[in-house]
């Protein structure tokens, strides 16, 4: 009996432990965002040394977040162990072949910027969200509370000559309080955000040979978009052999 009733003891406290570790867990991840990347099975990182970041798709509506987004992956990138081709250079060949930064290249014209640049591969990214911070007017659930005097009478005597007077006045006994809430507007305050992808694709075979997405926030604009770009490069660095 004794000893059913130990290895039940075990069991039940290794189930808790677990369940304990997995909210921990649970917990951990939903407080630090985490990049989502998916990597070819054929990708060898000793085949591709030499890349050419095209670039990012300006945001809608926000001229020059494109150049500003390469500017800070490109960082990342080399941390990454990348070689990586001028980007002046890379704009000359996009400019001189007449091509624009988009989401897809025929393999045709993969080739071709491959052979321009020396290239193994090239990286491009989009934007997916390029938020400034901002304030914005929620509605708050306001707790109030109210309070009414209760009142009772209090009966006095005093002397006046043979006679004994007496006195009835209201007063104070306490209070009745009650609660209610009110919704009212506030000011809040909204951090800048930012949402990149960014794929490696091969220049002979248009496979990609990896794919990443991220998102951050931050108090300015180009703080966000540094953690994003940090986010992609360590979760591909991750998830390479």
């Amino acid at each position: 009996m004794n000893r059913a009733f130990n290895r039940n003891q075990i069991q039940t406290g290794f189930k808790l432990l677990f369940l304990f570790i997995l909210a921990v867990f649970i917990t951990g991840c939903s407080k630090t965002p985490q990049a989502f990347v998916v990597i070819s099975p054929r990708y060898d990182p000793a085949q591709v040394q030499r890349v050419a970041l095209i670039g990012f798709v300006n945001y809608p509506g926000i001229e020059g977040s494109g150049e500003v987004t390469a500017s800070i992956f490109e960082k990342y990138l080399l941390s990454g162990g990348y070689t990586l081709v001028e980007r002046r250079q890379v704009s000359e060949i996009l400019k001189e072949q007449a091509l624009q930064v988009s989401g897809a290249l025929e393999q045709s014209t993969l080739r071709k910027i491959g052979r321009l640049l020396g290239v193994n591969a090239l990286v491009i990214g989009s934007i997916n969200d390029f938020n400034d911070p901002r304030e914005q007017t929620v509605l708050v659930d306001m707790p109030l509370e109210h309070s009414s005097p209760v009142y009772g009478e209090v009966e006095t005597t005093h002397k006046d000559g043979d006679t004994t007077v007496r006195t009835k006045q209201k007063v104070i006994t306490g209070y009745n309080f009650s609660r209610t809430s009110r919704i009212v507007p506030q000011l809040q305050q909204v951090p800048a955000h930012v949402g990149l992808s960014a794929r490696l694709v091969d220049v002979e075979t248009g496979e990609v040979l990896w794919s990443a997405s991220a998102s951050a926030q931050g108090d300015f604009l180009s703080e966000a978009t540094e953690k994003a770009s940090a986010q992609i490069m360590k979760a591909v660095a991750e998830k390479l052999p």
